[in-house]
């Protein structure tokens, strides 16, 4: 595990960026789930797993140190760069 990974630890009280990342709902986490998976994340194409992913890329995020609202953009932002570039996967030709 990495240094950083062990370092996020959940304070004591959880903040109104947790409560919104940890409220995500599924219908906002397919699409992204979605354009991960087209650039080769193992995501289970499963509601549960999909939510779980998104769920966990903003909450580390917000651990981190950033507001919900600029790890939500960094998430999104992320899956549409995974979006432009998964077009192919490793070892297929485009």
């Amino acid at each position: 595990m990495s240094e950083n990974l062990k370092a996020l630890t959940l304070p004591e009280v959880m903040t109104q960026d947790i409560e919104q990342a940890l409220g995500l709902m599924c219908f906002q986490c397919g699409r992204y789930a979605h354009a991960f998976r087209l650039r080769g994340e193992d995501i289970w194409p499963k509601a549960e797993s999909e939510q779980a992913t998104i769920i966990f890329k903003v909450l580390k995020n917000v651990l981190s140190g950033m507001t919900f609202d600029e790890a939500f953009a960094k998430m999104h932002n992320d899956a549409v760069s995974a979006q432009d570039s998964g077009s192919t996967r490793a070892g297929e030709k485009s």
